[in-house]
């Protein structure tokens, strides 16, 4: 009826990749979605938050946990 009370934003896209073989593409992508894709639906939300409302946003241990050929995703969700 117009309005959030509860936002639970997570985004998850990753792809393993070797250091070496990461591209722009890869990077832009995995970026786009985890980090501009959480924070931009935290801002379309905000104006329909009520007052005592929750947003929840989940990350990734992999953000401070590195992982073998995951460092894209690992940084973005340290983002």
């Amino acid at each position: 009826k117009g309005r959030i009370d509860i936002l639970f934003a997570n985004a998850g896209l990753g792809e393993f990749m070797p250091l070496g073989e990461i591209t722009e593409t890869h990077f832009d992508t995995t970026f786009g979605v985890n980090v501009k894709g959480t924070l931009f639906t935290v801002q379309k939300a905000l104006p329909l938050m009520q007052g005592g409302g929750s947003i929840i946003l989940t990350g990734s241990t992999t953000g401070s946990h590195g992982s073998p050929a995951f460092s894209v995703y690992g940084a973005s969700k340290a983002a």
